[in-house]
């Protein structure tokens, strides 16, 4: 009896720990909701109980403060990093991994050393080369350096390394290009690989903000994160309209985890078909 008591003890013990660490994860999700209904000295206050000023604070979000163009400037950075990123950064991990060289592995091994650079450090030197190139102000400037990743390269190398050699070989003796072999056998096998990077790229780009505050000067081009650190150095800060903000700035984030969450649980384990 002793034994059994002591296990549902544990048990329980266990849930309620789940139980709080869920609440108090759910809970700035819930804020958030709900300070879309609020006026600004009621989500100062803390109040959990939903008000009527949700069709007042969206009104002020599309419409003072430009939310469909922040919007629509986010999602095309993000997913033309995405389109461009699965592509530079699989042919360079599919390269380092399936083509053999004598200096790979020393070139592979220069690329990690570059991620303990902190990313202030490249600040100054990017901004004068995409000033030299006249990129500033300029989704380009915002783009083009995050389309390389070394964590991504990495990260695939080390998923292509189960990728059986022995079908490649059996590829290009029937004729097959290098380039053949890597779209319409190897890609096509690591799916799940492919959305943990993309899921991966989107976040970081959908989150950036101190790189496209340096570049980007006018209203028109900014990203989300630019305009809700915008509203919140203003002198009065519309706290409704800014949760609505930020409530639909989390929406594609959701909607792309849920949609490909097994993939991305089966890229991280190393899955290939």
């Amino acid at each position: 009896m002793s034994m059994v008591r002591n296990w549902s003890i544990g048990r329980v013990l266990i849930l309620v720990i789940l139980l709080g660490a869920a609440a108090i994860s759910i809970f700035p999700f819930i804020w958030m909701i709900v300070g879309m209904t609020l006026n600004p000295n009621d989500v100062l206050k803390g109040i959990l109980v939903p008000g009527p000023e949700f069709a007042s604070n969206w009104n002020k979000a599309t419409t003072s403060y430009n939310l469909p163009v922040f919007f629509f400037n986010s999602l095309k950075i993000a997913l033309l990093t995405v389109i461009f990123g699965l592509v530079v950064n699989g042919l360079a991990a599919y390269g380092f991994e399936k083509h053999q060289s004598k200096a790979r592995d020393k070139v592979f091994g220069v690329l990690l050393l570059t991620l303990i650079i902190p990313q202030i450090a490249l600040v100054i030197p990017m901004f004068r080369m995409f000033a030299f190139f006249r990129l500033l102000n300029t989704h380009a400037a915002i783009i083009l350096p995050s389309i390389m990743s070394v964590f991504i390269i990495f990260f695939m190398r080390q998923n292509f390394k189960m990728f059986p050699t022995e079908i490649m070989e059996a590829a290009r003796v029937d004729g097959a290009s290098e380039f053949g072999i890597f779209v319409r056998i190897v890609t096509p096998s690591m799916q799940a690989t492919y959305a943990s990077a993309a899921i991966y790229l989107f976040l970081g780009q959908w989150n950036s903000y101190l790189w496209p505050l340096i570049t980007i000067l006018s209203d028109e081009k900014k990203t989300l994160p630019i305009a809700m650190a915008s509203m919140m150095s203003a002198y009065t800060i519309e706290y409704g309209a800014l949760m609505v903000i930020v409530c639909i700035s989390v929406l594609p984030v959701l909607v792309l985890f849920l949609a490909m969450q097994k993939q991305f649980v089966a890229g991280l384990l190393g899955s290939v078909k």
